[in-house]
């Protein structure tokens, strides 16, 4: 019987570059590039979303999942959606994706009174076995 295992990838930044942030305005959602788990046989990924919360907040961030089979053409409603907590600043959540050929995940202000920074990473995975 042989042993599976998970074999990771290169973890790469969506949102933002260079490991600096995107500042979100508004109720204007902001959207991470294309991860394409399809062309390199990729499961899943592990995502971390890391918010720096405004120094007196009102607003929270919500982060959306969008699925898609291009890569070009994503959901109209998000497949998945989980609301951040300016109660905790800094603050990282991170989920798990999988079983999607493309995805993107947008992140939104819940009001206009803030100017949150938002920055996500992804790192997928193939299993392997031996």
């Amino acid at each position: 019987m042989g042993v599976i295992s998970k074999s990771w990838g290169s973890q790469s930044q969506i949102i933002g570059s260079g490991d600096g942030y995107v500042t979100l305005s508004g109720t204007t959602e902001s959207y991470s590039s294309d991860v394409d788990l399809e062309t390199n046989g990729y499961e899943g990924a592990h995502v971390t979303v890391e918010m720096d919360y405004d120094s007196s907040p009102t607003d929270e961030v919500n982060i959306k999942l969008y699925g898609s089979l291009d890569g070009s053409n994503y959901d109209d409603t998000p497949i998945w959606q989980m609301q951040g907590n300016h109660d905790v600043d800094p603050q990282q959540l991170s989920f798990v994706v999988k079983d999607l050929a493309h995805f993107r995940i947008g992140v939104v202000q819940t009001g206009s009174t803030d100017s949150h920074d938002v920055r996500a990473y992804c790192q997928p995975w193939r299993y392997n076995s031996a």
